[in-house]
């Protein structure tokens, strides 16, 4: 599936910001499926990412924290099983996931270096981590950052809860540190996509809305067309280094 039909899809069921970032994401992680089983999905969140990007039960265990949506992510039925953690310790014993996945989750986490090398851990030898993280430019392309500088940026890493934003050095040591050997790395958000995606937060309000009344992100999911899919799909769809990007998308294996 390409981006502008996940895009689209995506547009269905949540706001236009998260749209923007999750349908480019998707895009990037199907490149790598099928995935070697047993898999594991460390901070599921709501589901809903898993639900576009994997077929219903490909992937074997879901895991978060007990106070994250993970209940939401029951009622999808995508998972095999769904457990909840306390962030940091594994319930799995050594080398047992042939793959493991986690979207956007290790710039939230309290201790990196600890989760990281229980994810180590649990992975089989040879075993593939695919990862996504947002970066340190992300914040230094934001709309807001353009007028109010500083102060913004240290309001939207407060609100967002971006603990560990790091740059690409900084990242690439952070995994290698852990044991884990960079076998790609994908740059995803320019600048312009950042902006972009900082400017559709406030535009996504009505969402907000919507959801706090009606449990749900989207009334009318048949509306989508007055969005500019074809502009958005080539924003998107620019190419990045990734020192300059974002966010990053990582595939690593445990050497």
């Amino acid at each position: 599936m390409g981006i502008k039909f996940l895009l689209q899809e995506y547009l269905k069921e949540r706001p236009l910001f998260l749209s923007l970032i999750r349908a480019k994401e998707a895009e990037l992680y199907q490149k790598f499926l099928p995935l070697k089983k047993p898999v594991l999905d460390v901070g599921i969140g709501d589901g809903f990412f898993a639900k576009m990007v994997f077929a219903k039960k490909i992937i074997d265990i879901g895991l978060d924290l007990e106070e994250s949506r993970i209940n939401e992510a029951r009622r999808l039925k995508i998972y095999r099983e769904l457990l909840t953690f306390d962030g940091i310790n594994i319930p799995f014993p050594n080398n047992f996931f042939s793959t493991i996945v986690s979207n956007c989750v290790l710039e939230h986490v309290l201790d990196l270096k600890a989760l990281l090398k229980e994810v180590h851990r649990v992975l089989k030898p040879n075993g593939t981590f695919l990862t996504t993280v947002m970066a340190k430019p992300w914040e230094d392309h934001l709309y807001g950052a353009k007028i109010f500088g500083r102060f913004y940026k240290d309001w939207m890493r407060k609100t967002q809860v971006h603990r560990n934003l790091l740059s690409r050095t900084e990242w690439d040591k952070s995994f290698e540190r852990s044991g884990f050997k960079i076998s790609k790395r994908i740059g995803y958000l320019t600048s312009t996509a950042c902006s972009l995606i900082d400017i559709c937060h406030y535009l996504s309000l009505p969402s907000l809305v919507t959801y706090k009344l009606f449990g749900r992100w989207v009334l009318f999911p048949q509306m989508n067309f007055v969005y500019p899919v074809d502009y958005l799909t080539n924003i998107l769809s620019k190419d990045i280094n990734s020192d300059q990007s974002g966010a990053i998308f990582y595939v690593l294996r445990k050497s």
